[in-house]
């Protein structure tokens, strides 16, 4: 929003620097598409102000970090993974309910989108795009318990701290499933769950298949970018930490 507020004002600037021709009565229509020529000696003077303007938005601290978190400080599970998979159950659970009437029941990110470190200190919209450089969009699934024990039977299989919320999986030694649970409730087969995840992932990234047995797909019209800065924002400090949503007994 900032940011178009900026190019709104730099429309506005050149606009008003335009040279003008003899004034006329007559009214003519212009369309939208139609170029404005703009003296490119004003371009050249404006442009450096746009560029340090951005980069201060870009810049300026929406949040704090207490430490230094990354997404492979876990053996099944990280802070970092985890903060992913319950920031988006948190901004996006509320969009999804109001579209849907329904609540999101997993959450399933991968740990390769996952780009960078939260660095102890300042956290930053620029921290959001160098976490998140693509643009992801939450899209939210509703799958059957044949699926989700697909998704188990991968999460098993691959051995990586992918994101994921609502879904506790436990491990014997050997990385055979010991339990797997939907909030403290057994996977019924039969039964419909809501599963928010990226459209990357429900287009095959990561080999992630099974999400293509979705029987409906709703678009909440959400940047996982723009999930991880309204997070931020809502959260002024950030305290992460491992848990027990994915383990492996020992």
């Amino acid at each position: 929003m900032r940011l178009l507020l900026v190019n709104l004002l730099l429309l506005l600037f050149l606009s008003a620097c335009t040279k003008k021709s003899d004034y006329k009565t007559e009214i003519n229509n212009i369309e939208v598409n139609q170029l404005i020529k703009i003296d490119s000696s004003i371009v050249k003077f404006y442009l450096p102000f746009k560029k340090t303007l951005e980069e201060s938005l870009m810049n300026t601290p929406i949040s704090y970090s207490f430490e230094t978190y990354k997404k492979n400080d876990g053996e099944l599970n990280s802070t970092l993974s985890n903060m992913f998979a319950d920031a988006t159950f948190e901004m996006s659970n509320e969009r999804f309910k109001a579209i849907s009437g329904n609540n999101i029941d997993i959450v399933l990110l991968n740990n390769g989108g996952i780009r960078s470190i939260i660095s102890k200190g300042d956290i930053s919209e620029k921290t959001a795009f160098e976490l998140m450089p693509f643009e992801n969009r939450i899209v939210v699934l509703e799958l059957n318990g044949k699926s989700i024990n697909k998704m188990i039977d991968y999460l098993r299989l691959v051995k990586l701290q992918h994101p994921i919320r609502g879904l506790q999986i436990k491990l014997n030694n050997d990385y055979s499933l010991n339990d797997a649970n939907i909030d403290g409730e057994k996977i019924n087969i039969n039964k419909k769950y809501y599963v928010a995840t990226t459209d990357y992932l429900l287009d095959g990234g990561d080999k992630m298949y099974f999400l293509g047995e979705t029987t409906k797909t709703i678009d909440i019209n959400y940047k996982m970018r723009d999930v991880l800065i309204d997070y931020f924002k809502k959260n002024d400090t950030i305290k992460l930490a491992t848990d027990n949503r994915f383990i492996r007994i020992q």
